[in-house]
This record gives C-alpha cells, sequence and structure tokens, in this order.
C-alpha cells in the first residue's frame, strides 16, 4: 500500500482509500501472485499430479515424524481438521497413506505413510527443493532467510482482536 493510501485509511473515506490504493503494495495480491507462480511451477518441475502441494506437506509430516493423530497432523501442517479428514480420506484411497488405531489412546487413530506414500514423497522431493531455490531466485541469497522469517511471522500470528483498531 502506498503512503498516501496509508494515510488517507486513517483521514479520508473508503472513496479516499480506494482512489489511492495500489494493489501491487497489497499482501492479499502479491499472496496471489506468488500462489500463482507457485503452482505453476509445482507442476513444471514434478511433473506430475498425483501429490498436490498439501498432500506433500502431509507426507513429508509423517515421513519425518512417524506415525501421527490427524489432531497432531493438522497441527503440523496448519490445516483445520475438516480439511485434513477430507485429504486423509483420498490419500487413503490411493494408498499413500494407511490408519491404524492408536496404541495409546484406543479413541483415536494414526495416520502413518505407506511404502507408496515413501516413494511417491521421495520421488517428488527433488523438484520441490529446486522449487524452492526457484521461488527464492530473485531475492538476495542473504535476504532469503529473513523473508521466509517474515512470511512465517505473519501466517503463525494470531489473528487481531475486532474490538481494536490496528496502530501503524
Amino acid at each position: 500500500m502506498s503512503r498516501s493510501a496509508s494515510k488517507a485509511m486513517k483521514t479520508g473515506s473508503a472513496a479516499d482509500i480506494a482512489r489511492h490504493w495500489q494493489l501491487e503494495g497489497g499482501i492479499g495480491f502479491l499472496l496471489r501472485l506468488l500462489e500463482a507462480r507457485y503452482d505453476v511451477l509445482y507442476q513444471n518441475l514434478t511433473r506430475q499430479n498425483d501429490i498436490t502441494p498439501r498432500q506433500f506437506g502431509v507426507l513429508t509430516a509423517l515421513y519425518q515424524q512417524g506415525p501421527l493423530t490427524p489432531s497432531v497432523l493438522a497441527e503440523c501442517i496448519s490445516c483445520d481438521r475438516n480439511t485434513l479428514s477430507e485429504m486423509l480420506k483420498r490419500m487413503a484411497a490411493r494408498k499413500l497413506i494407511s490408519k491404524k488405531n492408536n496404541a495409546e489412546d484406543r479413541r483415536s487413530i494414526q495416520v502413518q505413510i505407506t511404502a507408496k506414500g515413501e516413494e511417491a514423497l521421495l520421488a517428488v522431493i527433488p523438484a520441490a527443493a529446486e522449487l524452492q531455490n526457484l521461488m527464492l531466485a530473485p531475492l538476495r541469497k542473504e535476504d532469503r532467510a529473513h523473508f521466509l522469517k517474515c512470511m512465517l511471522a505473519i501466517a503463525k500470528a494470531s489473528p487481531p482482536d475486532a474490538s481494536s483498531p490496528s496502530d501503524d
């Protein structure tokens, strides 16, 4: 957002804000551009349609951490339980993951990666690493870690209290 749009937000009307708004300075606009670029590169580099980026996250978490309950897995990949549940059904049907009773708590299940899931993950992981490099390539090497740290801070921030306006 431009300085004039920021000033308009503090002093002006919605029309003033709209007149001064710059799309290229808006986080929503930039996130959509980044996501579109990521999706195209993911498809081009992985050359497959079997594992979506979210499923990649599930498989990576299970590969690295072993069997997890859906609650813990949802937290690991920052995904809501309903979305994860539907994704796990599709992944189980394709035999990328399996579900078993949780030995520690009979009321829950554990999800684990299968041999087929591990094979699929290991086939995609080199392309995923290359994708990370390509996405960050426009940044100077010394800026990359800071950029990722800033993105993580925004992504993990608590929702603002709706009753108190933000102050710059």
